[in-house]
């Protein structure tokens, strides 16, 4: 069985070949969504490997952390509910339940609500100060139009677009030199931020364009991407 040699080298820390690659995460999204038990299975025996050796981030669930803080910055007195640690499921669309009742039972993943009330506090200025959302179906851009072209991107750039005040995301150029020390994002004008992807191999430099041209709101947006990416720990 093809995925169960890929899995072998998973455990034995051999480098995946790009195909390899490109066939574990399509693995990955079919379980994910046609056998969820299974697919917890996976998450927990191969999660941390995929993340620490190819810097892609799996979700436990289908909708996690990136949609629920997107939910927030346009609903902040769902907010009242998580700080009184007292869930009401009502205030809350569907899709975010499995992941809020995991993050109230799980003892470790509780402290991911700490985090994310630390972020947006209700007097953050955060709150209600992003762009707003998009009107139209994200659009991603490849080069070469191959999303598994560089390995990571296209699982990074899904994670970002879960944020609806992002309109398009574009792979724009490879960093000279030695890889950037650490992947970021910063703000590049009112409507725009630029970002830095780090995989195994290179740094690769991207656009994500925003659904308004409001320098305040995009130092915002700017702010919580650079906090929840890489200033909290990898989602429980």
């Amino acid at each position: 069985m093809i995925v169960r040699g890929i899995f072998n080298k998973l455990e034995r820390r051999q480098e995946l070949t790009g195909a390899e690659y490109q066939r574990l995460m399509e693995y990955a999204d079919a379980l994910r969504l046609d056998s969820p038990d299974s697919y917890v299975l996976f998450y927990d025996r191969y999660a941390d490997i995929i993340y620490r050796d190819y810097t892609t981030f799996l979700s436990r669930f289908n909708y996690g952390i990136d949609d629920l803080f997107d939910f927030l910055l346009a609903n902040p007195k769902a907010l009242v509910s998580l700080e009184k640690a007292q869930l009401d499921l009502a205030l809350f669309p569907d899709r975010l339940h499995a992941y809020l009742q995991y993050l109230f039972i799980s003892g470790p993943a509780n402290n991911m609500i700490h985090k994310i009330l630390q972020l947006l506090k209700p007097q953050s200025t955060m709150l209600g100060q992003v762009p707003m959302p998009r009107s139209k179906a994200l659009v991603c851009k490849y080069e070469d139009a191959n999303p598994y072209k560089e390995i990571g991107l296209k699982h990074h750039f899904e994670r970002l677009g879960r944020y609806s005040f992002i309109t398009r995301l574009q792979s724009y150029r490879y960093l000279s030199g030695n890889k950037a020390s650490k992947a970021r994002i910063e703000y590049i004008a009112p409507d725009q931020l630029g970002g830095i992807f780090n995989n195994k191999q290179k740094s690769i430099y991207y656009y994500l364009f925003l659904s308004e041209a409001d320098s305040a709101k995009a130092a915002n947006a700017c702010k919580l991407l650079n906090s929840v990416f890489y200033g909290l720990d990898k989602e429980y």
